[in-house]
């Protein structure tokens, strides 16, 4: 379990041997949050690994934060990080979809196409964030682009997209604006603006999970812990 550069193994763990691993959070980031784990982070942590029962409808953080306190300084001991209220979610394109949750870090991503752990993406809900290197509007684009060169975009069942770290509220709407042109193409349901990657609290997405988007009921959800069917080794 982890996020950024754990993307890369999160993904190929499940690739190559079909076990659900777990984009959530990490021990320094999350779990010595000072004073206390963040209540929303540690729920959804608890939800993903504690009961054997899924993990059900997701809901949106009510406040959020991307605020950095430095660790070797010791600032992060003087005090929380500083709070502000959340918006929600941004439900970009209407639709219905249900698939098996995939992705991570969308700069991580990038180290294995071409490679033998670049996941299975066929019927997929893949999800996306960007790092706190803050890649601009128009290289998320490029990326994007990629993947519509790849073929990817033309049997995804839907798509989520993570809050953006240290975006400007200009920049946040230029990348919404650049996700849903890049898919204007398809019929997929597009969600953007989750509480999932670099900014915190943060949910816990099982990669190989099954996942239902329905937009018209503001609905993300988990429906099941079921592994992905096929172990891609032994095929």
């Amino acid at each position: 379990m982890g996020y950024s550069d754990i993307t890369v193994l999160n993904v190929a763990l499940w690739q190559q041997t079909g076990l659900v691993t777990f984009n959530g959070p990490a021990l320094l980031t999350d779990f010595a949050e000072y004073p206390d784990m963040l209540s929303y982070t540690e729920h959804a942590f608890l939800s993903a690994v504690t009961q054997d029962e899924p993990i059900g409808a997701l809901a949106p953080a009510a406040e959020w934060t991307e605020e950095l306190l430095d660790w070797g300084k010791k600032d992060d001991l003087q005090r929380g990080r500083r709070l502000t209220p959340s918006s929600g979610w941004t439900w970009l394109r209407e639709g219905y979809a249900e698939g098996v949750l995939v992705g991570g870090c969308i700069s991580s991503l990038q180290h294995l196409r071409g490679t033998r752990f670049w996941p299975d993406l066929d019927g997929a809900i893949l999800f996306l964030e960007t790092s706190e290197e803050k890649p601009v509007p128009a290289t998320v684009d490029g990326i994007l682009m990629d993947y519509e060169n790849m073929g990817v975009f033309d049997s995804l069942a839907g798509l989520l997209f993570g809050r953006p770290m240290y975006y400007t509220d200009e920049e946040k709407q230029l990348l919404r604006e650049v996700i849903a042109t890049r898919t204007a193409a398809f019929d997929f349901p597009v969600v953007t603006d989750m509480d999932f990657g670099h900014t915190a609290p943060q949910l816990v997405l099982p990669i190989g999970c099954r996942a239902r988007i329905d937009t018209r009921r503001h609905l993300v959800e988990v429906l099941a812990r079921k592994i992905h069917e096929e172990v891609s080794f032994l095929n």
